[in-house]
């Protein structure tokens, strides 16, 4: 017989398991026509690309800032410190951003409230605690094994993991209720301007007074005022009927279902990071500032496919729950459709004007530019994929989806060691490339044969034509 959660949901049901209607014991939510479900996922990515737009404008300013004034090297030591902390938040977060976009989507399908507003309070709890403890390690560890020139940045970005993971955790619950605009609004606006703000007055101090630390204590200020934004922005986003009951909590089978996500979001975040680290440890600071430059512009390629997984995690999570497999297919072609017509231009001006890129950060940095032509060609794949992996985490197939983000990050770890070596940069370019490469792949096949759907760009994969 199975465990139930609360007031008649099972663990099966949060797990991601699709329901009939006689199964929820009520009738399910009114749905839109599939065309209004894609439009409406659109407008609110189109809503975060905008965002994301003046953020990265902002950012490439800040960078480019950075970049000139701290050279390879300084800019390189600001980049492996961001880099770590990135690395370290994953098992703070313990997987329960991604459970909890689902969590709350699955309670709100069956009038849950009280389990609601449990799930929010303790993953709170668990994270700060986690947070706290792995940022206070990370600085013994810095003292005993890394340079004075690395350990001060390093010790400084570790404030960064309990205000990036409780930041992220309000972000999956603004997510989750369909405030995807607002949810990201402290920290696409005023994150990067307060950052930029900083930044700047560093600078006009003189040489000295910006440095690898002083950069990452003005973006960590930053960081502090958009989350204090933020968490009041929640607060008045909350559905009222929270207000009215007592949380309940199922803490044991919550972290149960979510440390699987923690598992592939901490092989997903190490792949993406993995490249990094290997060029910065192998070939030193000067060689991870050149690659960082080069993979942030190998990222604007999918700013539409990344935007539109916010709004579209709820919705493949509500249908699946509904079991509505053909409105789940039909919105995520019609995303990842969206998402490689936007990229294509951006990876083709990218591939072909590699040099008119890199120059904007200096000279330093045009050595980069074969590495930057084949991140963009991998990019380009990675669009065509489609929102594969977001699809699987929202529909409880997270343990299937490790696999092949897993033979991803192996394959980038061994090309990275053999070739960043003989080739730096663009070594490790190639790495992570055949790893995005691979990756994508593995997730579109598990996700035809584990959920059923088509979830690419390429129509005539669809299923349910």
């Amino acid at each position: 017989m199975e465990a139930r959660i609360g007031g008649g949901m099972s663990v099966s049901d949060l797990q991601g398991a699709p329901r009939s209607t006689s199964e929820q014991g009520t009738e399910p939510e009114s749905k839109l026509p599939r065309g209004s479900v894609t439009r409406k996922t659109l407008v609110s990515a189109s809503g975060v690309v905008l965002m994301q737009g003046a953020a990265m404008v902002i950012g490439f300013a800040t960078a480019v800032v950075l970049a000139r004034r701290l050279e390879t090297v300084g800019y390189g030591r600001y980049v492996f410190a961001l880099a770590w902390t990135s690395v370290l938040a994953i098992p703070a977060i313990l997987g329960l951003d991604r459970f909890l976009v689902r969590g709350i989507a699955v309670y709100e399908v069956g009038g849950e409230w009280g389990l609601m507003k449990g799930l929010l309070r303790r993953t709170n709890q668990l994270v700060m605690a986690t947070a706290l403890a792995i940022a206070a390690t990370g600085c013994v560890v810095a003292n005993v094994w890394l340079s004075p020139e690395l350990r001060w940045p390093f010790c400084v970005a570790m404030l960064f993991i309990p205000l990036n993971t409780l930041t992220v955790i309000r972000q999956g619950a603004m997510q989750a209720i369909g405030r995807v605009v607002s949810g990201q609004l402290p920290e696409y606006v005023i994150r990067p301007a307060l950052t930029l703000v900083g930044i700047g007055i560093l600078a006009a101090l003189g040489h000295h007074a910006l440095g690898a630390t002083s950069a990452l204590g003005a973006n960590i200020v930053g960081v502090a005022v958009a989350f204090v934004v933020g968490a009041a922005l929640l607060r008045r986003a909350l559905p009222p009927v929270l207000n009215s009951v007592r949380p309940e909590y199922a803490t044991r089978d919550w972290v149960r279902a979510a440390l699987p996500m923690m598992l592939i979001s901490g092989v997903w975040m190490a792949n993406n990071y993995c490249t990094t680290l290997v060029v910065g440890t192998i070939d030193g600071p000067r060689a991870v500032g050149v690659y960082s430059v080069v993979q942030k512009g190998a990222e604007l390629i999918v700013v539409l496919l990344v935007a539109a997984n916010m709004p579209l995690a709820p919705l493949v999570a509500r249908a699946y729950a509904r079991a509505d497999l053909a409105e789940l297919e039909h919105v995520t072609e019609r995303v990842a459709q969206a998402a490689f017509v936007v990229s294509l231009p951006i990876g083709v001006g990218l591939a072909l004007f590699p040099m008119t890129y890199l120059g904007i950060f200096g000279s330093g940095f045009q050595v980069g530019a074969t590495a930057l032509v084949t991140l963009a060609l991998a990019q380009l794949v990675n669009a065509v994929a489609g929102p594969a992996g977001n699809v699987l985490l929202m529909t409880g197939h997270e343990r299937a989806a490790v696999k092949g983000v897993a033979l991803g990050l192996v394959a980038n770890l061994l090309l990275a060691v053999a070739l960043v070596p003989p080739f730096g940069v663009t070594g490790g370019a190639i790495a992570f490339a055949t790893s995005l490469v691979l990756w994508n792949a593995a997730l579109v096949v598990i996700a035809r044969r584990s959920v059923g759907v088509n979830v690419t760009a390429i129509r005539a994969l669809s299923l349910r034509r």
